[in-house]
């Protein structure tokens, strides 16, 4: 009762003589924002549908980045590897196997979708004596597993050159 006969307020003892600045404020509340504006373009973009075409294209670029990077590692470590890839069903990711079993993939994320170009499946080995893979393959680069349209091809020739081509190659 001393706090109402001097005419204050009581107060609970945990906000007693505590208040927040203006700038803790700002700087919560900008926290917030980043975070909140972060999460709403993850929901948006996993809800915007297919990947758009320009999307696929420079995410099947990476791939073939990828590939190259491989041949490169497995020539530099004299590591062999199998490479393969179905010819009917559209994958988003490229995955090999090192002779000591493990794995390395790329994943394309949903943002491109691969298709072995050839009518066989591909079961491809890489040969670090020769630096050559065997059989060579192709490998279509589309924006939707539906779509069975490539934007794009992804050759690899038997001396592990990769290039990333509007056609495929001719027989």
């Amino acid at each position: 009762m001393a706090g109402s006969e001097r005419g204050g307020r009581s107060r609970s003892p945990l906000f007693r003589g505590r208040a927040f600045s203006l700038a803790e404020l700002l700087a919560v509340l900008a926290i917030c924002l980043v975070l909140g504006g972060g999460m709403s373009l993850a929901v948006v973009s996993s809800f915007a549908g297919p990947a758009s075409d320009t999307t696929a294209v420079r995410e099947g670029k990476y791939a073939a980045q990828w590939l190259q990077r491989i041949f490169h590692k497995a020539l530099l470590s004299g590591r062999s590897f199998v490479f393969r890839l179905s010819t009917s069903v559209p994958q988003n990711r490229l995955k090999i196997q090192w002779a000591d079993g493990r794995e390395e993939t790329y994943d394309g994320k949903g943002r491109v979708w691969f298709t072995n170009h050839s009518g066989v499946p591909a079961f491809c080995a890489y040969s670090p004596k020769w630096n050559t893979i065997s059989p060579a393959f192709t490998i279509e680069a589309g924006s939707s597993p539906d779509r069975r349209r490539p934007l794009k091809y992804i050759v690899v020739t038997p001396f592990c050159r990769v290039s990333y081509r509007d056609d495929p190659p001719r027989d």
